[in-house]
């Protein structure tokens, strides 16, 4: 297996040496003393007598396999440099590539100083820098990581996006499933794909609005959200989308398009309600009593379904409404919070809920409300079900505008008008939003919320 990780290590950075992106001088291994570094050896091993190879190891690696990788990389001759000999060509000018083999997975705990000062040199070297499994220590900022077996859950934190790039899957001889079967606790953790969504599409011909559901939203004090919400799901299929308006919504002061209607009451056609997004301060009476109208809608309406979004996360009593809304058969809620929202509902402080420690709270939250799915937002977006967890991948920082969440929450609630379960709309609407904001670029930064309705 070690060989076969190191073999598909070493293609990766031929094929980037032969890539004609730059003139590369050499290629410069940094290995670790566990079967990381052992992996890098072996690669470096392979890759002597085709590449200009160096190595830096300052203890060699001391399991059987690592010590066997060490013998041979001595029997010829490759060059091992000293820290001082690295640091002095991780300063030159010249392009060059730098393999991180230092740490794997199961790295814990601080960075060695010595590695921290190397690491950082290397990070602001002009280098192609490639990760053997993962980034070291989630430090290293790669362009590439190749991945050995199959996909670590570690990969997909909010923290590992920033230092990963680009990711591939190493082969290693040995079927993924065996590897995903043999992993108990990744088990039920799923990364999402463009198969796995489910597009609005109109397929019959004998149809009308009706068939399409009525989407409801509720415009607060700040409505702008609202409008949004309710053009994305117009725009996302919602075969009627009303905006729900009360004495304390601004509505007024904006001009809104002849193609949303208004009403000022839920309306019997109802099929699904969005509560939240630039509501206001739950403690006011008004906006009390709109959010129980809300809660009387779900507790009396067959097979309801509602998305809830942005200021609801500050409603002290949102786990008690919860409670009473998950007693409803067949009734659909998608809760959308972000990490300092997510705090909020589960109590857990804002630093922990944004690394993967989101995996176990949505395991736990959705298991304890089984009609819940939870879109947890950030670099990456977790969604949650009944214990499981859906990873999306995708998301670029062009979204990181405000408003961009108000888009996506209307876009999940004209699905769930459609008659998706929480999950379809959940994952295609996510899945969607990350890909239209992708037709503008990754890096853009003007991308706006109407942008990206009108991308839709």
């Amino acid at each position: 297996m070690m060989e076969n990780a190191a073999r598909s290590f070493a293609q990766e950075i031929l094929k980037e040496w032969n890539s004609g992106n730059k003139n590369y001088e050499k290629v410069i291994f940094l290995c670790g003393k566990g079967n990381n570094g052992a992996d890098g050896l072996a690669a470096a091993r392979m890759l002597y007598g085709k590449l200009p190879v160096c190595i830096f190891c300052p203890d060699f690696p001391k399991t059987e396999e690592g010590l066997v990788q060490t013998k041979m990389c001595q029997a010829l001759n490759l060059t091992f440099l000293s820290q001082k000999q690295l640091l002095k060509s991780i300063s030159e000018k010249s392009p060059k590539i730098i393999a991180d083999c230092i740490f794997g997975t199961g790295f814990h705990g601080e960075i060695p100083e010595i590695w921290k000062n190397i690491l950082d040199s290397a990070n602001i070297s002009d280098s192609f820098r490639i990760a053997c499994d993962i980034s070291s220590g989630l430090y290293f900022c790669a362009h590439k990581t190749v991945t050995m077996g199959t996909l670590k859950t570690l990969l997909f934190s909010d923290k590992a996006k920033e230092v990963s790039g680009e990711i591939t899957v190493s082969e290693l001889g040995i079927s993924s499933t065996i590897f995903e079967a043999a992993s108990k606790n990744d088990s039920n953790i799923f990364l999402l794909e463009e198969k796995d969504i489910k597009l609005p599409l109109r397929n019959k011909e004998n149809t009308h609005k009706g068939t399409y559901g009525h989407s409801i939203i509720f415009a607060g004090e700040k409505s702008g959200a609202a409008i949004m919400s309710a053009e994305a799901a117009m725009k996302f299929g919602s075969g009627l989308t009303s905006l729900l308006e009360f004495n304390f919504s601004n509505l007024k002061q904006f001009k809104i398009s002849p193609e949303l209607m208004i009403c000022s009451k839920i309306p019997k056609t109802a099929k699904a309600l969005q509560i939240g997004s630039g509501l206001g301060n739950s403690e006011n009476p008004e906006i009390q009593k709109a959010i129980n109208d809300f809660q009387s809608w779900f507790l009396n309406e067959k097979n309801p379904a509602a998305v809830i979004d942005a200021d609801m996360f500050s409603y002290k009593e949102l786990t008690k409404l919860l409670n009473s809304l998950k007693k409803v058969k067949g009734g659909r809620i998608v809760l959308t919070p972000h990490a300092k929202e997510l705090s909020n509902l589960t109590g857990i402080s804002s630093p922990a809920v944004a690394l993967e420690n989101r995996i176990q709270i949505g395991k736990d939250f959705t298991k304890k409300y089984p009609n819940v799915t939870l879109v947890m937002k950030g670099a990456n977006t977790y969604i949650a079900e009944k214990g499981k967890i859906f990873i999306y991948n995708g998301g670029s920082p062009s979204l990181a505008k405000g408003g961009s969440g108000d888009v996506l929450a209307g876009m999940i609630t004209a699905l769930l008008a459609q008659g998706y379960t929480g999950l379809e709309a959940a994952i295609t609407a996510v899945f969607h939003h990350g890909n239209c904001a992708k037709k503008t670029g990754t890096r853009n930064y003007n991308l706006t919320p109407k942008k990206l309705i009108n991308l839709i």
